[in-house]
């Protein structure tokens, strides 16, 4: 029998971590060190004081999951074709200014093309 209490939790990015990090039997350091952050700030995201924390596609990266997921409970298909998940992947990787620069292009060719 499933807990309802079990799956409401899920519906936070806390509960979504905590649940991942203790399915691969690691500690809140060990994630950390995984993902190249402290424990302070495994800590705070798994205690819901953290909703939008700055690496989290390094957390998710260690834990095997998506961000998406991590985040928002949503597959990496939910809405998105792969393209577009391969170009987010790589857009996350990209340094300021240029994500500033591609997202700029990007939505402008999306605009131009919808007015031709």
């Amino acid at each position: 029998m499933v807990n309802t209490h079990e799956i409401a939790e899920m519906t936070t990015l806390a509960a979504r971590l905590r649940s991942k990090r203790r399915q691969l039997g690691w500690t809140q350091e060990r994630l950390a060190e995984a993902a190249g952050t402290t424990q302070a700030v495994i800590q705070k995201i798994e205690n819901g004081k953290s909703l939008r924390p700055r690496r989290i596609d390094h957390i998710a990266s260690a834990l095997a999951c998506s961000p998406a997921w991590l985040m928002f409970g949503t597959t990496e298909s939910d809405g998105l074709e792969r393209d577009a998940q391969e170009v987010g992947k790589a857009w996350a990787q990209l340094p300021e200014p240029y994500r500033s620069l591609w997202k700029e292009r990007i939505l402008s060719a999306a605009v131009n093309h919808e007015a031709a």
